[in-house]
């Protein structure tokens, strides 16, 4: 008879984003993923820096990957949703006012590469801009 073992060395994927108003007050967009491909998240925007740096803290967290994108200027973070906001902040802040917009999904998925790029939009975690060798090969060509 044979046993076999398994256990996980991988370590859950903590992300943190600081938002700082102009007054000084600081939130956090918090995201915890895990698995073996990361494909497992939970997302809270919190005041408190340590929120969901653990799977069991899941008070009024947002479960899913790619639960929204947002944007934060002159104070105002703005969610964006796929056809209804499915997530709601619980917490007041004093100095940055939140927005929730749903948009349509065809709209959504017009705003998406601008969120991959970090381009005034942003995905939850926030993609890594990755620079590729200069020698790199160039994809073919597209085909209709």
């Amino acid at each position: 008879m044979t046993l076999f073992s398994c256990s996980s060395t991988t370590k859950d994927t903590f992300n943190s984003i600081e938002l700082v108003s102009s007054k000084g007050e600081k939130i956090y967009i918090n995201s915890l993923n895990w698995g073996v491909t990361d494909d497992n998240q939970i997302t809270v925007i919190s005041t408190n820096k340590e929120r969901v740096k653990e799977r069991t803290d899941t008070i009024d967290v947002v479960k899913g990957l790619e639960p929204f994108f947002y944007s934060f200027k002159n104070d105002s973070l703005k969610l964006f949703f796929s056809n209804e906001a499915t997530y709601k902040l619980k917490e007041d802040f004093k100095t940055i006012n939140v927005s929730y917009i749903v948009l349509s999904a065809e709209k959504y998925n017009k705003i998406r590469p601008k969120a991959y790029n970090n381009d005034g939009y942003f995905s939850i975690p926030r993609r890594e801009k990755i620079i590729y060798p200069s020698d790199m090969p160039k994809a073919p060509p597209a085909q209709n």
